[in-house]
Formats: C-alpha cells, sequence, structure tokens
C-alpha cells in the first residue's frame, strides 16, 4: 500500500513540476518571419506584422493558447505555443 501511495504521489509531482495545465499549453517559442528580400518585418505595432485570418494580435506576455504575433523592439515576431509532453 505505501508503495502504491509513493507511485501515486510522484505521478502527481511529475505532472506539476513538467508545467502542464488544463489547457495543455507548457510553453511557447518565437519565429521572427522573414520578408521575401529575407529581411526582418518592421512594427511599430503588432497590427503592421502580416499574419494569417486565424493567427491574432498577443495581448499578454504569457504564453498563448494559440499563435500569435506581436511586435518587440520594432520587429514582428510570431508566438507559437507548445503542448505538454
Amino acid at each position: 500500500m505505501r508503495l502504491l501511495w509513493q507511485g501515486a504521489l510522484a505521478a502527481v509531482v511529475a505532472t506539476a513540476l513538467s508545467g502542464c495545465n488544463d489547457i495543455e499549453v507548457c510553453g511557447s517559442r518565437q519565429e521572427t518571419p522573414l520578408g521575401a528580400d529575407g529581411g526582418n518585418y518592421r512594427c511599430s505595432t503588432a497590427e503592421d506584422c502580416p499574419r494569417s485570418s486565424r493567427v491574432s494580435v498577443c495581448v499578454t506576455d504569457v504564453s498563448p493558447q494559440q499563435e500569435c504575433v506581436k511586435c518587440e523592439e520594432t520587429i514582428c515576431t510570431k508566438v507559437i505555443p507548445e503542448a505538454c509532453n
């Protein structure tokens, strides 16, 4: 019985340490999209950045649930959420 309890406790601790949450997003990575000339897209606000109709503008600095774009130091950046493993 004690081994079973220790195993359950270890599983709970491992899940907590992995960063998983109820939306299954554990972080994000950032990419800088390149223009046709190979250079960065420049921006003053995130709305200046190129994006498809399904990609939104990032509204917070936390890991998003869906891909979004932001303007960081006058360069467009795409933020891509990463699923928990």
